[in-house]
């Protein structure tokens, strides 16, 4: 069976080296980053990856609201996870109705995103 493969995307690149790493580890092929929403979709728009971690804010203003809906229209079963630092109920609630599968807090809890993968890989 082939590995699954995993979209990150986030802006701050040590944060995206760890995400790598607890993907390889839960045994995803990480497809490789984008630090904003456009750069997402020119790079995974023709991948259609299995998952996407992705935070909110991300480097040019953009959101990752914003390159999970575009994605999602490619890959409507592509799992969702976001990763991120924001606490406004209006950020949130625009989170929520993008309908992800899973929402962590940064900092994260390595464990809770481990959890979340795995529920992914099998």
């Amino acid at each position: 069976m082939n590995a699954k493969t995993v979209a990150i995307i986030e802006d701050e690149p040590i944060i995206a080296l760890e995400l790598e790493s607890i993907c390889m580890e839960a045994g995803l092929q990480v497809a490789g980053f984008a630090a904003t929403a456009s750069k997402a979709w020119e790079k995974f728009s023709d991948l259609r990856p299995d998952v996407v971690i992705s935070d909110m804010e991300l480097a040019d203003g953009s959101d990752g609201v914003e390159a999970v809906l575009r994605l999602r229209e490619l890959r409507p079963d592509m799992v969702v996870i976001f990763v991120t630092a924001a606490t406004t109920s209006d950020t949130l609630g625009r989170i929520a109705k993008s309908k992800p599968d899973h929402v962590l807090n940064k900092p994260f809890d390595v464990a809770e995103l481990r959890k979340a993968l795995a529920e992914t890989v099998s």
